[in-house]
């Protein structure tokens, strides 16, 4: 078999072929894979066709791992159209492949649905009520599945082609079935298995999705689309918090339990300490010496070395078993939030000496009140990374946006024992299509930021406004800068050109947002001249959705997207300095910052025919342009600070 038996359209785009024998020779080698190409270059169908050739030669899995619902969906798209491809040729080989997702986003069970629980508790209550027969969805699977053939417990026609996670979870709906154990049941007959980054990179599900789709890890294949965004999911697995919420739920256990009196002490030390320290922590993060803490609680407790204070927190973990083990027993649902605190001393003592962890209190503040947490925070991603790339046959990471050098160092491609390919694929889009800005006169570092300036800024968008045909994006900086474009008359701009206001808040549940961006999305089909969607970088919006056509003709990226210089931050910087040879403020930093500007300028650039606009709105971006998307720095052009200079390129581009 070849590529060519698996890529469905009649032609191949620009470089899409030789790109896919890239793909092709690599992986047979065993190769971590890098390739880095602009949305609209078909990734996607790259990677499918270059792996699924392999995968039936050597009976290989293929498990794709993606951040969002939407990303799944599209692959099962793309799947779709290969199976139905080979269907029409007469090829043999049904190409079978599943999308599936967190218990959480597939569980029908009311009771486990209200509690609302994190995944770790999710999966203790799911146990129990399966344990308990108190499930009747999962006793229904369990009654009607055939070991040899679990396609017998839904009509088998539905999995002779490609099947989405929420086609699945309908189908259950109707026959009252458990859809996230079905999709479990049925991993070991698919091919390709698309999924969220935890299913592989969290240890711990790890495991139990191996047991189900019967391979170990050096008989699949990996993909990683959207690589740049494991950077963050894979330090945020190996961090921990506890919260006086959590700690109070912890100290109810252990009173109705009658555990012995210094483990409930322990707990109260701690509530008491966190509630105290909320009133005089004057940012949004405090630095904690770990080893300083650790002996204060030694000496509180009375213990004489930490060796006592280890065993200690063994004994509470014996006890949060014991509690398990009584609840099961009375038929009770049991949230383990004893072992949840024993799982966050035992990560404290085991990594308070190490250079990759930060520990800090955590101020977060909402509309109602503030939260405080105590926090270990992971530094390096390789941590939970190197480990899989070794075990997989071979590893291809996507992104359109991502830095390669940067990339390739910090999740350890290099590191991993295997050799490593890196493809830079070309812009698929016709330069006449792309506008792409950077204006000077305009700096939203923290001095500049004075009414001023941001009236200088709204004058500019109001050239952009003017020039753009439908609907704008501006994507700010931080919400600061956002509330402070808003504060200075954006809304008046928006009034003035007939367009509505959108604007992004931190509160909004996922529903409520999906609502706001399809209607920004319908205005730009509508005879209301488009409208304006004020968001910020490094948002669902800026990052997970995308805007093809009149959905968003112009994107503005308003200020620099640097994360504020806090206590973690500056952690990170310093020891990725020792990490990576001197490139801490680069790697840790810069990158970071770029990335949500790049990523939020290609938004509305997202299939061939497309056409759109990017202006970077801060004059920084010139001094950092070669960080800027290669597709995107092809064209881009310096705009003076002049007035009408930002209309006078983009009113003859769009007019």
């Amino acid at each position: 078999m070849k590529y060519i038996d698996f890529f469905p359209y009649k032609n191949f785009r620009q470089e899409q072929e030789s790109i896919i024998k890239k793909i092709e020779q690599s992986s047979l080698e065993g190769k971590n894979t890098l390739l880095v190409a602009p949305n609209g270059s078909g990734k996607t169908i790259m990677a499918l066709s270059a792996l699924l050739p392999l995968a039936y030669e050597k009976d290989f899995k293929i498990i794709y791992t993606c951040r969002t619902h939407a990303q799944n969906t599209r692959i099962i798209k793309e799947l779709t159209r290969i199976s139905n491809f080979r269907k029409e040729k007469g090829l043999n080989h049904k190409v079978s492949g599943i999308s599936i997702r967190g218990r959480n986003e597939m569980c029908l069970n009311e009771m486990l649905l209200k509690l609302k629980l994190g995944p770790k508790e999710s999966m203790s209550v799911c146990s129990d009520l399966r344990k308990n027969r108190n499930c009747k969805y999962y006793a229904n699977l369990i009654k009607k599945r055939d070991e040899r053939d679990n396609t017998l417990l839904i009509d088998p026609k539905i999995l002779e082609k490609p099947i989405d996670a929420e086609e699945l979870i309908n189908i259950c709906k109707d026959k009252h079935l458990c859809p996230y154990f079905l999709s479990k049941f049925l991993l070991n007959k698919m091919k390709l298995i698309i999924c969220n980054y935890q299913w592989i990179f969290n240890p711990q599900i790890r495991e139990n999705f191996l047991a189900f789709i019967e391979k170990d890890l050096q008989n699949c294949i990996l993909v990683i689309d959207e690589c740049h965004n494991l950077i963050d999911v894979a330090t945020d697995i190996n961090s921990k918090k506890l919260s006086p919420y959590s700690l109070n739920l912890c100290l109810r256990d252990l009173e109705m339990y009658r555990s012995p009196p210094l483990m409930q002490e322990f707990v109260e030390l701690l509530s008491s300490h966190l509630n105290k320290k909320k009133g005089t922590i004057q940012f949004s993060e405090q630095e904690i010496d770990p080893e300083g803490f650790l002996n204060q609680i030694n000496k509180r407790l009375q213990f004489r070395s930490l060796t006592e204070f280890k065993n200690f927190i063994k004994e509470m973990h014996n006890f949060s078993v014991s509690i398990h083990e009584e609840r099961l027993a009375n038929g009770e649902i049991s949230r383990d939030h004893v072992g949840t605190f024993t799982d966050f001393w035992l990560k404290w003592i085991n990594s308070y000496n190490l250079d990759n962890y930060f520990f800090c209190y955590n101020i977060r503040t909402t509309k109602i009140h503030q939260n405080i947490s105590l926090e270990i925070v992971a530094l390096d991603p390789r941590e939970m990374v190197i480990p899989v790339l070794k075990e997989v046959h071979t590893s291809v990471n996507l992104s359109g946006t991502v830095n390669p050098q940067v990339y390739n160092n910090i999740m350890g491609l290099k590191q991993s024992g295997k050799g490593y390919e890196e493809i830079n694929g070309g812009s698929p889009f016709k330069k006449e299509n792309i506008k792409v800005l950077i204006t000077e006169g305009v700096d939203t570092r923290g001095s500049n930021r004075n009414p001023e300036m941001y009236k200088k800024m709204i004058l500019k968008i109001e050239e952009v406004i003017y020039s753009t045909p439908a609907n704008t994006g501006i994507f700010c900086a931080s919400y600061k800068i956002l509330n402070s474009l808003f504060s200075s008359g954006i809304s008046h701009l928006a009034r003035k050109y007939n367009k509505k206001l959108f604007v992004e808040e931190p509160g909004l549940s996922a529903s409520e947002n999906a609502l706001m961006v399809d209607d920004f999305k319908s205005m730009g089909t509508s005879p209301n001249q488009g409208a304006i969607l004020l968001g910020v970088c490094g948002g669902r919006n800026s990052e997970g959705e995308d805007y093809p056509g009149n959905y968003m003709n112009s994107v503005i990226v308003a200020g620099f997207p640097y994360h504020l210089p806090t206590p973690r931050v500056k952690a990170k910087i310093a020891y990725y300095d020792i990490a990576f040879n001197g490139r801490g403020w680069d790697f840790a930093y810069l990158f970071p910052a770029v990335q949500r500007a790049n990523q939020a300028s290609g938004r509305p650039i997202r299939k061939i025919k497309d056409k759109g606009s990017i202006i970077f709105m801060d004059s920084r971006f010139k001094q950092k342009s070669k960080w800027i998307s290669d597709w995107a720095r092809k064209v881009l052009q310096i705009i003076p600070d002049e007035a009408n200079a930002i209309s006078n390129v983009l009113y003859p581009f769009w007019n």
